[in-house]
């Protein structure tokens, strides 16, 4: 039921999705860029992983690189679609497998304001491992629990309630890092960044970006 709520969320909220991005102080499209540009080439095929309105990989588009998304949210597919930068699109959760691309299809993989929707993202990573080409960069965004393995609540991830109404999963490190050694990534950079909360003034949403390196 929580997915359906999010994906009518973002159905309702898809031709104001953008502006409402700067509103909030939300450029962790900008930083993956940013922390992604030295390891990717122009022509290469690059997944963006709940593409939404294509914030993520317009930028990649413009050095070159061929830009492949999915999403379930058709309204945000369909404001993508009206930016003319993608190769195709897809209507696909992510949740579902298998992702529809063949292995080893992708030079590249992002993900970016996705993953603190689901709670185990295990079937996800592997799944991702499955499109990417050896060498190739998965970069996605967390919110991070700040649990280490010796406290004594500690869980790999936890639920936690929004200003917006709907709930995000916080994973922990080790989970995050167990689960890149497990599904073949290695952790090549990390930056921590805040986000306005729902009030839009407070800088209270703590957020990870990570860049890895299939191996």
């Amino acid at each position: 039921m929580e997915q359906n709520k999010i994906i009518s969320e973002h159905n309702e909220e898809a031709k104001i999705y953008d502006s409402q991005v700067k509103e909030y102080d939300s450029y962790g499209h900008d930083v993956i860029f940013g922390m992604c540009f030295e390891f990717v080439k122009s022509n290469e095929k690059l997944l963006d992983l709940g593409i939404g309105t294509g914030l993520a990989s317009i930028n990649f588009s413009k050095i070159g690189l061929k830009i492949y998304g999915i999403d379930a949210s058709q309204e945000m597919l369909n404001v993508c679609k009206s930016k003319s930068f993608t190769n195709q699109l897809l209507l696909h959760n992510i949740a579902d497998f298998p992702i529809p691309f063949d292995d080893s299809f992708f030079n590249h993989v992002i993900c970016c304001g996705v993953l603190h929707f689901f709670d185990d993202l295990t079937g996800l990573f592997f799944e991702i491992k499955r499109v990417i080409r050896k060498n190739g960069i998965f970069a996605f965004t967390i919110s991070p629990s700040n649990l280490f393995k010796n406290d004594e609540d500690y869980k790999d991830f936890i639920e936690s309630p929004t200003g917006w109404g709907v709930s995000i999963y916080k994973h922990s490190q080790e989970y995050i890092n167990n689960l890149l050694k497990n599904s073949g990534f290695e952790l090549i950079k990390e930056q921590r960044v805040l986000l306005k909360d729902a009030d839009k003034i407070e800088h209270n949403m703590e957020f990870s970006v990570l860049v890895t390196r299939c191996l």
